[in-house]
Order: structure tokens, then C-alpha cells, then sequence
């Protein structure tokens, strides 16, 4: 596979990140851009799948805002809805039909949701969600898993890349802040347990389930790698947590409207209790919410659980949830099966750039998420497999990436939107074959 030689340079975002780090801590607004290669990239605009830089390049973007423009940059239907509400109103501190129609729509797709509370984040969302199931259980204690990350709060910032060794018998594993800073309590009320192992969730909560309020999860690990769960194993979380009266979460915040139209749940088949999404769901404008089952979600209508926040359900924000979630109900099937033949076209692409070259590289994942690891295990089940696999090495070859004009997250990951078509999909390959090459000769 022989395309025209791409060869980018990052001059003026070299200089602009050196201004900078005078003023921002690092030069960036999110810990996670620290870790793009060559470094962090100034943009100026975005078309579609593609963005465009402060050095005139023109990047094929696979990061996709890390993930929210499900729909590529800039939908115009989603414009549209935007600059309507605009010329009524930016935020009323009240109420509005916006918020009805889309809490509406995300219960008409989600299984689990019957009721539905806006927030700005995905953190937020979490953060709610958790004290909501405290509220319904009467309990204290949540248990999560390595790997998984449910936003930046300390209640949760524990075991999303480090390794962990087991705590006391039927007590998960030992916790590990992930930041500086942490209180020291925010570990008091937190299990850990690895994930896709449902022999070791069970010796957990046979030991302290009756003290446990929730049991948080991503239904597909996406931010370590991006790995599906085990056949039976959501089921089988399912079950236990029905079995020791604990709330079911599942962070969505990544799957939702992403890995189809009922998000992981609907994929899978497994509906829990309570469910946190974001991203998707406002198409780059920032939403998050908390959704569920009625019975738990109407202890906030008491008022006995706080729930607020000045933005929530911010016309604006509500203006391009519900033109995209239109979009997508609208579109139903036929959009997620378009979406996902080209998914599998570029997973098949790439991996037969991979294979052609000899490379030690997984290519592992949904259609419409998917992850880049170095390694020469022919696929990873959880976080300690993940964490085998050589993230210096891949760091190295997103510079070679980079120039050859494609942009993927520092994590690895790339996502899919509906405006990578089949021509950006094989000039993606090419491009990828190109950045291979490249920096296996190096």
C-alpha cells in the first residue's frame, strides 16, 4: 500500500503551547491532552471528520472531542437547533420544554431510564448518581473496578491506570488515588474489584454486600483499552446485585448512543438500575444525566437528595441533545448499521496494515470505539492484561501518526462519527500504513 507521502509539522502549536504554560497550568484545560503526541495541537477549526490546525493541517480526527461528536464537527441540523434557541434565550434559571422532550426522548431509548435528571458532566452525573443509591439502599459503601474511570471526583479516582494487589480476604483490592491531593477518606467508603471476573465480584459482596449501596461499572471498559464484557458476565452482575438489594450503575457516559441506540445496555441485553451518560448525547455541547428506574429516581422529587446546579438542562445544551437524539431515533438501525460496517472496515483496514508489516499491534474493540495497543497478545480481557502492553511504544508511534495527518486519543482510542465515510476511511489506512512504516525503519 503505496498512498502519497504525508508529512506534517506542529511549529506553531509548539509556540502557542509555550504561551501558553505562562498562564495554564501545562498549557491545557484537561489532564488527558497532556498526553497527545507530538504535543498538545492547537486547533482552529473542525469540518465533519476533520480538524484543522494552527499550522494549516488538516488532520483526519479520530478523537472526536474524546468522544461527544458521534455526528462528526459541526452537524447542521444540530447548528441549526442551536442558533434557533439562541435568538429565544441562553438560560433562564427554570424550567423549559427542551428538558421535557429530551428526557422524554433518552426514556424512549434506554432501557433502563424512566426518569431522567440533566447535569453539565459526565462527573456530575456520577457524583449524583452515587448519592442517589445511597439514599434508596440506606447503605454507604460502593464498589468499582480497576481500570474503569468515573470522572475526576476523589470519591471515584481510584485504580484507573495503576496495577493493584489484593487487599484482605473478600475485600477487593487495595485502593490507589490517582491524583495528588485526594482526601484521605475518599478511599473509607470504596471496594475494588477486578472487572470481567464475576467469581471475584461475588466473594466481595458475600463478605460486605449487605453494606454495599452500588456496584459502578463501565458495561464496556473504555478507558483502558477498550474491552468488551465477558460472555455471561454483565448477567451475572445483574444477578448479584439483585440478589444483595445493591443499585446497579452503569457509566455510559462513553457507550451511550455510541455503541447503539440503547447504548451498552441495549447491546448487551442487561438493564441496571441507574445509568450516567454524557458525551453523545449533546453532540459537543456539554450535558450529562443521571437516568433510571422510577422507583429510585423519584427520592430526588422528595427533596430529601440534593440535585442541582445552574446549567443543568441549559436550553442551549437541551437545543442539541434533542436535535441529536432525533437524529439518531430517527435513523435507528440503519444509522448504527451504516455506522458499524464502516467501523469494521476501518478495524479490518488497519489490522491488515498491521499483519502486512509485522507489527506487534492489537486492534481491539467496538466498531464505533476502538483501541491501538502494542502488544503480541491476540486480545485483552481486563485492566492487568492492558496494562502489559507497551504505552511507551504506542506514544512513540502517535508522533509518526500525527504527521502522517490522523488523530487518535493519547489513550489509544479512536472514534468513529458518521461523517467518516469510505474515502476517509481508506485514506486512513493509508495514512496508517504510512506512520508504520515510518517509525518501524526508526
Amino acid at each position: 500500500m503505496q498512498g502519497e507521502m504525508v508529512k506534517l509539522g506542529f511549529e506553531q502549536s509548539r509556540r502557542l503551547l509555550e504561551s501558553s504554560r505562562k498562564v495554564i497550568p501545562g498549557g491545557v484545560n484537561s489532564n488527558v491532552r497532556m498526553g497527545e503526541q507530538p504535543h498538545p495541537i492547537f486547533f482552529e477549526s473542525a469540518e465533519g471528520p476533520y480538524l484543522f490546525d494552527a499550522d494549516g493541517n488538516r488532520l483526519i480526527d479520530y478523537v472526536m472531542g474524546q468522544g461527544p461528536m458521534l455526528l462528526g464537527h459541526r452537524p447542521g441540523f444540530v447548528l441549526e437547533a442551536v442558533e434557533h434557541q439562541l435568538s429565544r434565550g441562553i438560560l433562564y434559571g427554570g424550567q423549559h420544554e427542551l428538558e421535557v422532550e429530551v428526557a422524554r426522548l433518552v426514556t424512549q431509548m434506554v432501557p433502563s431510564a424512566e426518569m431522567v435528571r440533566f447535569n453539565m458532566t459526565g462527573t456530575e452525573a456520577v457524583q449524583a448518581a452515587l448519592r442517589i443509591a445511597r439514599a434508596a439502599t440506606g447503605r454507604h459503601m460502593v464498589v468499582k473496578f480497576e481500570g474503569h474511570y468515573h470522572g475526576w471526583a476523589d470519591s471515584v479516582l481510584f485504580n484507573v491506570g495503576s496495577g493493584s494487589e489484593p487487599a484482605a480476604e473478600g475485600a477487593g483490592l487495595a485502593t490507589v488515588p490517582e491524583s495528588a491531593g485526594m482526601a484521605p477518606e475518599a478511599a473509607s467508603s470504596l471496594i475494588v474489584a477486578p472487572w470481567n471476573d464475576a467469581g471475584a465480584l461475588g466473594e466481595v459482596l458475600a463478605s460486605v454486600g449487605d453494606s454495599v449501596a452500588a456496584v459502578i461499572m463501565e458495561p464496556v471498559m473504555a478507558n483502558s483499552g477498550v474491552v468488551e464484557p465477558a460472555p455471561g458476565y454483565l448477567e451475572a452482575v445483574r444477578d448479584l446485585c439483585s440478589l444483595h438489594g445493591i443499585v446497579l450503575i452503569f457509566d455510559e457516559v462513553i457507550t451511550g448512543f455510541r455503541a447503539g441506540l440503547g447504548g451498552a445496555q441495549g447491546r448487551y441485553g442487561v438493564t441496571p438500575d441507574l445509568t450516567t451518560m454524557g458525551k453523545a448525547l449533546g453532540s459537543g455541547f456539554p450535558v450529562g444525566c443521571v437516568a433510571g428506574k422510577r422507583e429510585i429516581m423519584e427520592i430526588v422529587s422528595t427533596g430529601a437528595v440534593t440535585h442541582a446546579g445552574t446549567f443543568n438542562a441549559s436550553p442551549i445544551s437541551m437545543a442539541a441533545a434533542r436535535a441529536a437524539l432525533e437524529h439518531l431515533y430517527l435513523g435507528g438501525n440503519e444509522f448504527y448499521d451504516t455506522l458499524e460496517e464502516r467501523g469494521r472496515r476501518l478495524m479490518q483496514g488497519l489490522r491488515g496494515v498491521v499483519e502486512d508489516r509485522g507489527a506487534p499491534c492489537l486492534v481491539q474493540g467496538l466498531p464505533t470505539i476502538f483501541n491501538l495497543m502494542f502488544t503480541e497478545m491476540a486480545g485483552v480481557r481486563n485492566h492487568r492484561e492492558v496494562l502489559l502492553t507497551d504505552k511507551a511504544r504506542r506514544s512513540a508511534f502517535l508522533s509518526h501518526l500525527a504527521a502522517a495527518g490522523v488523530r487518535i486519543s493519547g489513550l489509544g482510542n479512536l472514534f468513529l462519527s458518521s461523517t467518516h465515510t469510505g474515502d476517509v476511511i481508506d485514506s486512513t489506512v493509508e495514512r496508517f500504513d504510512q506512520a508504520l512504516r515510518s517509525f518501524l525503519s526508526g
